[in-house]
């Protein structure tokens, strides 16, 4: 079962505070969308004359809210780097091992190379 994210996380609620604030201008834009939608409806037609204009505008405003999520948890993450933590080659998963469960310091050519000897590649 998937788990049902909290509105509470590591940055709090004031991180939650900003990103909701951050969209109310996409969050209006959609209201009014859907109030012309409605305006513009026929008589006795409003759920047919509405519906896809509302879905459509959801759907924007869905992405506008998604990219701006993931714009904060990458501003989060880039804040919380620290570049004089080590290179590329050290850079892995928070235990310090690759996904692939390798450890970290193998490095993106051999990683790479290793993949085209399994393969029967060239270039390694």
């Amino acid at each position: 079962m998937a788990r049902r994210p909290s509105m509470r996380t590591e940055s709090g609620a004031g991180g939650f505070e900003a990103w909701a604030q951050s969209l109310h201008a996409e969050y209006d834009a959609f209201l009014r969308q859907s109030w012309a939608a409605l305006q513009a409806a026929r008589k006795g037609h409003w759920i047919a004359d509405t519906e896809e204009h509302v879905r459509q505008a959801g759907a924007v405003f869905r992405q506008q809210a998604l990219e701006k999520l993931l714009q904060a948890q990458v501003a989060a993450e880039q804040g919380a780097f620290s570049p004089s933590a080590g290179g590329l080659g050290q850079q892995g998963s928070a235990d310090g091992h690759a996904p692939d469960g390798r450890g970290g310091g193998d490095g993106a050519a051999a990683g790479v190379a290793a993949a085209r000897r399994r393969a029967g590649g060239a270039g390694g």
